[in-house]
């Protein structure tokens, strides 16, 4: 037997290795698809669903909350003899999203609703060949689902729901305030 044999027979044995071991890996199992336990109504399902969605948005609103301690800065590399700015001076102010658009800070507290209302999110859904949105707020610390005709908490009702932004109407004034997505 010569080399240029013997590196084919290597060759061709590693090759089948390689095919063999390739064809056992495609042989996994399945995995099986989450069931509901038994005794477990769907609304009991859904009011879980929700808990743990409402838990979940805590957390993301706690941490979203947390602001590092800005260190000062000890010098501006950018300027020559000026005196030093700490982070927190130089950072925007920026708008906490889902606050009314139309309200200026002075008007704020002369407006300001009787608990707090920030949209969420947007969901849509198809009715036939109508587009069926849904806006997702949270009013007064609770998650809910509104539709256009909705009443919230007894105190507004959801006039207009947009890609983007919901208007609510609130009952008692029958003043409109618009909550935008950010």
């Amino acid at each position: 037997m010569n080399a240029s044999r013997a590196a084919a027979i290597v060759v061709g044995v590693n090759l089948i290795a390689v095919w063999v071991a390739a064809a056992a890996g495609g042989l996994v199992a399945q995995p099986v698809p989450a069931s509901v336990p038994a005794g477990v109504t769907p609304d009991q399902a859904v009011e879980e669903a929700s808990s743990l969605l409402t838990a979940a948005t805590a957390r993301l609103e706690a941490h979203a909350r947390r602001r590092e301690v800005a260190v000062p800065v000890a010098r501006d590399p950018f300027r020559f003899g000026g005196t030093a700015k700490s982070a927190a001076r130089q950072a925007p102010v920026l708008r906490e999203a889902g606050r009314p658009a139309e309200s200026e800070p002075g008007e704020a507290a002369a407006q300001a609703p009787a608990f707090d209302v920030v949209l969420q999110g947007m969901a849509e859904s198809l009715d036939g060949d109508t587009v069926v949105r849904t806006a997702i707020l949270k009013a007064d610390g609770e998650l809910v689902l509104a539709t256009v005709g909705m009443a919230i908490a007894g105190r507004f009702q959801v006039a207009a729901i947009a890609a983007d932004s919901v208007e609510l109407e609130d009952l008692v004034d029958h003043s409109r305030r618009t909550y935008r997505m950010k």
